[in-house]
């Protein structure tokens, strides 16, 4: 067996459930813990929420973008991108010097 079946295997969302979900969850995260100093990894990155400008649809709906506040967008996020991403939260003092 090569493999090639399971390339590309997302797992299913629930009737009635659409995309949106993820990102108002990734939202609601964003403004409930951004001032604690939290991060999490996205797209191998680690981002702290309080640098989360806006999390939007992207054009055809199954997508999401992350606008960060200096301007990188992190595109083409998927809700189990998401998932994970909640999944890797972690807490930590960011340093103003």
């Amino acid at each position: 067996m090569d493999g090639s079946d399971t390339d590309d295997v997302h797992g299913e969302v629930p009737e009635g459930v659409g995309p949106e979900v993820f990102r108002e969850r990734l939202e609601q995260v964003t403004r409930d813990d951004a001032q604690h100093g939290a991060q999490m990894r996205l797209q191998e990155k680690d981002v702290f929420l309080e640098d989360i400008e806006s999390i939007e649809q992207e054009p055809g709906g199954h997508g999401s973008r992350v606008r960060l506040r200096n301007g990188l967008i992190i595109g083409g996020v998927t809700g189990a991108a998401i998932v994970a991403a909640l999944a890797t939260i972690r807490y930590r003092r960011r340093r103003h010097r």
